[in-house]
């Protein structure tokens, strides 16, 4: 450990995520298209003065659902869980850290809160120990602690995290790690995200869904198939900068989630309040039974996110572009 550790404070800091085509068909190892908001989560560390295990506080509405100190719940459990294997991959030393964390992603919307918070926490402890950490570590370490939140995770959202900007993102079943590829758009994507609230948890909807293709594992086979081929081809459009066939392929992506179970009521209306407000596609982003609806816009999504609003979501924008966000950048964004 460097002198680095004798900083009162240093900062981790993470952002959400969207998966724009290909969400449960990147299990069944079909590619996938994901991107990192322009919010986040912020983890400040400092010393705590104990030693019996590191101290989170927060906020409740800064941690994912699974993740919040409720005596009530899994969540304590569940982070305690976590913050050993942060312990365990960082050393014993990180037994005297606190983390504070505050955040403006919504949680449990399928946005990448628990992805978000394990790459911060580990960006947060390398800062405070002033030690560099790679890329590859960062994503090796961030998907050991997303197995205590998820079971299993495909790989995309902490690698989409800790890369940043819009990526390709594809693991061959039966592989340990997946491949990502960059994406240079030649447009910028705007979106207006719209919550229907919070889902039942990604491994639970994955479980869930996997039970369901078990009973008809041909057809639900074919699905996979189609969300693949409407990843492949929304790749090539994007790197054209034609938007329009990329909001025809969203919808289509759309259809094929709900033929797979995960859409809900909620989902579906936001859906449609975005296509009658002149959005170019919308689909739900993440695990679904809850969640987000990304609408993708030609040029100003405030009209979407208004109807969204109007209808009684939470609903923000973002403007989606090739960039990569670092360990201390968007260190001011409001929570």
């Amino acid at each position: 450990m460097s002198d680095g550790a004798q900083q009162t404070t240093t900062l981790g800091y993470a952002p959400g995520k969207v998966i724009l085509f290909g969400e449960h068909a990147v299990v069944d190892g079909q590619p996938a298209i994901a991107a990192t908001l322009d919010r986040g989560i912020r983890v400040a560390v400092s010393r705590s003065g104990v030693n019996d295990g590191p101290i989170l506080r927060s906020t409740n509405a800064s941690l994912p659902p699974r993740c919040r100190p409720d005596p009530g719940g899994e969540g304590p459990e569940r982070l305690r869980a976590a913050l050993r294997v942060v312990v365990d991959l960082c050393g014993p030393h990180t037994r005297q850290l606190q983390f504070s964390v505050d955040g403006a992603i919504p949680p449990g919307a399928g946005l990448g809160s628990s992805a978000a918070l394990a790459v911060a926490l580990l960006r947060g402890v390398h800062q405070w120990q002033g030690e560099p950490i790679d890329d590859e570590t960062l994503i090796e370490r961030a998907f050991a602690v997303e197995k205590v939140f998820h079971g299993n995770p495909s790989g995309v959202d902490h690698t989409t995290i800790v890369r940043g900007g819009v990526l390709a993102y594809e693991k061959p079943r039966g592989a340990a790690i997946g491949t990502a590829t960059s994406l240079i758009l030649p447009r910028r994507l705007r979106l207006a995200i719209g919550v229907a609230g919070p889902h039942a948890g990604t491994a639970t909807a994955v479980a869930a869904l996997r039970e369901r293709a078990r009973n008809h594992p041909e057809h639900y086979a074919r699905i996979f198939h189609g969300v693949g081929a409407l990843a492949r081809a929304a790749r090539l459009h994007l790197e054209k900068g034609e938007l329009g066939a990329v909001g025809e392929l969203m919808d289509l992506n759309q259809g094929y989630l709900n033929a797979l179970g995960v859409s809900t009521p909620g989902i579906e209306a936001l859906c449609a309040i975005a296509r009658e407000r002149g959005a170019l596609g919308a689909k739900l982003s993440g695990a679904g039974g809850g969640g987000a609806v990304i609408a993708l816009v030609d040029d100003d999504p405030e009209p979407v996110r208004r109807a969204f609003a109007a209808a009684g979501y939470t609903a923000f924008t973002t403007t989606l572009d090739s960039g990569r966000v670092t360990a201390t950048s968007a260190a001011s964004e409001e929570p």
